[in-house]
C-alpha cells in the first residue's frame, strides 16, 4: 500500500512489533506541517506546466536553437515528464522516488542521444522559469529536484 510519504510506506510494510522512531516522528511532523505549501506547489506546477516548458524550451533555444528545433516534440515530452514527477516528489517530499521513476532512466535516454549538456541547461533554465513563475516557498521545494536533474545529466 502506498501512502503519500515514504516513511508511513516503509514504516507500514513492517507494522508487526515496531513503533516510529522520534526521529520517524519528526520526519512525519514536518511533512505534515509543510503539507500546505507541498500542495500549493503541486498545484501550481499542474496548473503551469505548459507555460514552464515552454518559457524554459524558449531560453534553451536561445542556447541551443538547432537542438531544440530538431527535437522540440522531445524536449517538451522530457520536460513536461520531469515537471510531473517533480510535483509528485514535491508532494510526496520524496527525492528516492524522483530519482528511481524519473532521473535514472532519463539520464540513460539522454546520455544515449548525447546531449546530456545541453539538458543540464534546460534543468536549470527550468529551475530560473519556476523562480519566475512560483512564489519563493514553492520554488525552493522544488530547487532540489532540478538541481538532482542537473547534476545527474552532468554526470551521465
Amino acid at each position: 500500500m502506498l501512502t503519500m510519504n515514504r516513511t508511513l510506506d516503509e514504516k507500514i510494510a513492517n507494522m508487526d512489533h515496531i513503533y516510529l522512531t522520534d526521529n520517524d516522528l519528526y520526519n512525519l511532523e514536518r511533512f505534515a506541517n509543510s503539507f500546505s505549501v507541498r500542495v500549493k506547489t503541486y498545484n501550481i506546477l499542474r496548473d503551469h506546466a505548459d507555460e514552464i516548458t515552454i518559457k524554459a524550451l524558449r531560453l534553451l533555444a536561445q542556447q541551443y536553437p538547432e537542438l531544440v528545433q530538431k527535437q522540440l516534440q522531445r524536449c517538451k515530452y522530457d520536460m513536461s515528464n520531469m515537471i510531473r514527477y517533480t510535483s509528485l516528489s514535491v508532494l510526496r517530499d520524496d527525492e528516492l522516488f524522483f530519482r528511481e521513476t524519473l532521473m535514472d532512466w532519463l539520464a540513460n535516454i539522454i546520455n544515449s542521444y548525447q546531449i546530456a549538456k545541453e539538458c543540464s541547461t534546460a534543468y536549470r533554465l527550468f529551475q530560473s522559469v519556476v523562480d519566475e513563475m512560483l512564489p519563493a516557498e514553492c520554488a525552493a521545494l522544488v530547487k532540489p529536484y532540478s538541481e538532482m536533474a542537473t547534476s545527474a545529466l552532468l554526470n551521465a
